[in-house]
Formats: C-alpha cells, sequence, structure tokens
C-alpha cells in the first residue's frame, strides 16, 4: 500500500507577488517587444538585396518597425515617472532612441557604451518585486541593444576609427539621463 504524502512544497500555490504596471512600465514592455521586432526585420534585409523588388514588403516592414519602436520610446520619455523605478526605464528609452536615430556608427558606438560606463543610471537594484520586474526589463532591453549593436546597419567598420576612439561619452545625454 501506497502512503500519501503531499509533495507540493509549502507556498507553491500562493499566488505570486502582483506587480503593478506603470504607465512607463506597460509601455516599456511594448518597448521590448517592438525593438525585438525591430531588430529581426533588419537582420532580415542583411541577407537581401533590400531594393529587389520581391523583398520590398521587408523593406517597409523594417520602417514600420523602426517608428513603432521610435514611437514608444517618446511615449515613455513624455511619460510622468510615477515611482523610483521608471527612471531607469525613462533613461534606457531615451537612450535606445538615441541609438536608433545615430547617423554614424561611430556615435552608435559611442552612445552604445554609455550601458556599460553608466551602469548606474540603467539599473535597479533591489529585491523587491517591483525591482526585480524592472530590472527584467532593464536586462532584456541591454541584450536587445547589444543584438542592435552587430547589425550591419550600427556597424560600419570603415567609419570607426579605432585609433583615434576615445571613452568620451555625448554628455548632453547622459547628463540628461543623469536628471
Amino acid at each position: 500500500m501506497a502512503n500519501i504524502g503531499p509533495i507540493t512544497p509549502f507556498g507553491v500555490l500562493e499566488p505570486s507577488a502582483h506587480f503593478p504596471h506603470s504607465a512607463i512600465s506597460q509601455k516599456f514592455t511594448q518597448l521590448n517587444a517592438a525593438l525585438a521586432h525591430y531588430i529581426d526585420c533588419e537582420r532580415d534585409l542583411e541577407h537581401v538585396d533590400c531594393f529587389d523588388h520581391a523583398f520590398m514588403n521587408w523593406a517597409r516592414d523594417a520602417e514600420a518597425a523602426r517608428r513603432k519602436t521610435l514611437l514608444l520610446c517618446g511615449d515613455i520619455i513624455r511619460a510622468a515617472i510615477c515611482r523610483p523605478e521608471d527612471r531607469p526605464l525613462q533613461r534606457l528609452a531615451l537612450l535606445t532612441r538615441a541609438l536608433i536615430e545615430s547617423e554614424t556608427s561611430e556615435r552608435f558606438t559611442t552612445l552604445h557604451r554609455a550601458l556599460d560606463l553608466h551602469a548606474d543610471l540603467f539599473s535597479c537594484p533591489g529585491t523587491t518585486p517591483t525591482l526585480a520586474r524592472a530590472r527584467h526589463m532593464l536586462n532584456r532591453c541591454h541584450e536587445l541593444l547589444d543584438a542592435m549593436a552587430e547589425l550591419g546597419e550600427f556597424r560600419d567598420p570603415a567609419e570607426i576609427s579605432w585609433a583615434a576612439r576615445s571613452d568620451a561619452e555625448p554628455d548632453a545625454l547622459i547628463a540628461t539621463c543623469a536628471h
């Protein structure tokens, strides 16, 4: 005969801590999805002749994904901060917009390095469920920005002068993020 005993650990069936979205965190979740889609569209274009009529829809899709991503960045930047966890999300949206709108790969590289040089501006240390969720969103966005840095659109070896490269970051953007 078998003995009946509970095998489910205590607390597993309890609802997890609720994460209430703010306007910024809700839009940031959408931003991560839109940014991932934008990167996928750009990756697709790297392997085809985007001026070939067979792939014209791909170029339109990539442009639509870019517009949506920039629109979400703008929404986040303009939104009011409701809690401290919103500030790094807003800063990262500002940096994401600046990265996408970079006109040169050298500027892109300089801005992308700001993620590491000023990691404290783009992080949420702590252990509460709200901080953990915000940190998860930030980490996902960091991964996406690293993936974006690998795209040919933002990386032009002929344009980047590695010898003249400095650790000077765009002061205006960092000053804006620090506030």
